[in-house]
C-alpha cells in the first residue's frame, strides 16, 4: 500500500487544528466532575456499574487521562518549541508545577482539615503518599523528559513508538508489584504498577512511565502523520466507526466478565493496564476523534476563541480544579457533615460549576502572565 495516495510528502495540516482544541476542550470540562465524583463518592460506589463508576472508570479511566496523553503528543508533533532541550526544560518545569500543586491541593488543606478537626486517620495519614505519590504531572514531566533524551539520540517518531512498545511489554510483565516498603513503592510506582499484596490504599501509582509512555509516543507519531493527512474527511469516516466498534466490543467484553482495566480487582488496575489494552484506548481514541471533527464544523465562530483559549490553558485548569475539588469535596464536606460524600446529581453540578470557574480562573492566570511578560520586554 503506498503511503503517498493518503499522506503528503510536506505538512499539510499546519498550525492550530480547531477539531483536536475542540476534542481537548471536551476532555477538560469533565475534568472537575470526574474528580469530584472520583473523590465524593463512597468507594464501593465506584467498583459497580452506576453513574460514580462511569465518571471514575469510564471518562475519568479509558476516555480522559489516555487521550490528555495522546493528545500531548500530538501537541508535540505541532510544536515550534520542541527540541531536546527545550522538550527537557518544560519536563523540569512541568515536575516543580506538580510539587507546587501537591503543596495547595494535599499539604495545606490537609494540615487544615487536621488543625480544625483533630482527625489524624483522615487528613495526616494518606498525606504523605498523596504527596510524594505518582500523579498525571509526575508522568507528563518525565514523558517529557525521556522523550527529549530520544529526540536527541534523533530517533524518529516511528522508532519512538517501538521503543514505548518495549516499555509496555515490560510494565505489563511488571504491573502490581509490591516491593514491601511504602518508601521503594512510592519511589517505583512512578516507574512500574505498584500494589501492595495488603491492598494499602495509602501508595498511589496511578501513571508509571513504563505503561502509560506509549500514549505520549502514539500521539507524538499520529500527530506527525496528521500534519500530512490529505482528506480528513475520509479518514475519519472509514476509520473511527470501525476503531469505536472495537473498542466498544472490547471494553463491554471486560466489563461483562468482570475483569481487565474495565472491572478487575485492585485499586489501580485501570493505571497498570496490559499492553492489549493500551491498544484499545489508543484505537478508542482514533475512534470518537470523529466527534470533535464533525462539532468543529458547526460550532459558531464567536465560540472558536474562547474554546481554544481553555484548550491552551489546560496545565492551569488542571491545577485550579484540583485544589478547589480537594479543598471543597476533601476538606470542606468532611469538616461540615463527617464525609465527602455526594449523590450523583449534586455531584455533578459541583463538579460542572468547578470546571467553569477553573476556566473563569485559568484564563486571568493567563491574562496576568502575558501583562507581565510585556511590562517585562518594555
Amino acid at each position: 500500500m503506498k503511503l503517498d495516495k493518503y499522506f503528503t510528502k510536506e505538512p499539510c495540516n499546519t498550525g492550530r487544528q480547531f477539531e483536536l482544541d475542540v476534542f481537548r476542550f471536551i476532555l477538560i470540562y469533565r475534568l472537575a466532575v470526574v474528580h469530584v465524583f472520583v473523590d465524593g463518592s463512597p468507594p464501593a460506589a465506584l467498583d459497580v456499574l452506576g453513574i460514580p463508576y462511569y465518571f471514575d472508570s469510564v471518562v475519568g479511566g479509558v476516555i480522559g487521562p489516555t487521550r490528555f496523553m495522546i493528545m500531548m503528543g500530538i501537541g508535540l508533533a505541532y510544536t515550534r518549541h520542541g527540541s531536546p532541550k527545550e522538550l527537557f526544560t518544560r519536563g523540569v518545569k512541568l515536575w516543580v508545577i506538580g510539587f507546587l500543586l501537591n503543596v495547595f491541593r494535599y499539604l495545606i488543606p490537609s494540615l487544615v482539615g487536621y488543625a480544625a478537626s483533630g482527625d489524624a486517620e483522615q487528613f495526616l495519614a494518606p498525606l504523605p503518599y498523596l504527596f510524594f505519590g505518582n500523579d498525571i504531572l509526575q508522568f507528563a514531566s518525565m514523558a517529557m523528559m525521556l522523550m527529549a533524551l530520544l529526540r536527541y539520540f534523533k530517533l524518529t517518531p516511528a522508532k519512538i513508538m517501538a521503543v514505548s512498545l518495549v516499555m509496555s511489554i515490560v510494565g505489563t510483565v511488571f504491573r502490581s508489584v509490591d516491593l514491601h516498603n511504602n518508601v521503594l513503592n512510592v519511589i517505583g510506582g512512578h516507574f512500574f504498577g505498584v500494589e501492595t499484596e495488603s491492598g494499602d490504599p495509602y501508595i498511589y501509582s496511578d501513571f508509571p512511565l513504563l505503561t502509560w509512555f506509549i500514549f505520549y509516543a502514539f500521539g507524538y507519531l499520529f500527530g506527525c502523520y496528521y500534519q500530512r493527512l490529505k482528506d480528513k474527511k475520509r479518514f475519519y469516516n472509514i476509520v473511527s466507526p470501525i476503531c469505536i466498534v472495537i473498542a466498544v466490543a472490547f471494553c463491554s467484553w471486560e466489563i461483562v466478565g468482570g475483569f481487565g482495566m474495565m472491572m478487575g480487582e485492585g485499586a489501580n488496575v485501570f493505571y497498570h493496564m496490559t499492553t492489549p489494552e493500551a491498544f484499545i484506548c489508543i484505537i478508542a481514541c482514533i475512534g470518537f476523534l470523529i466527534i470533535p471533527y464533525y462539532l468543529a464544523k458547526i460550532i459558531p465562530e464567536s465560540w472558536k476563541k474562547p474554546m481554544t483559549s481553555v484548550s491552551r490553558n489546560v496545565n492551569s485548569i488542571y491545577c485550579i480544579h484540583w485544589v478547589l475539588v480537594f479543598w471543597i469535596v476533601d476538606v470542606l464536606l468532611t469538616l461540615i457533615k463527617g464525609d465527602p460524600y455526594l449523590d450523583p446529581i449534586p455531584a455533578y453540578l459541583l463538579g460542572l460549576a468547578l470546571s467553569i470557574i477553573s476556566m473563569l480562573l485559568a484564563e486571568v492566570w493567563s491574562k496576568i502572565k502575558l501583562n507581565f511578560k510585556k511590562r517585562k520586554q518594555v
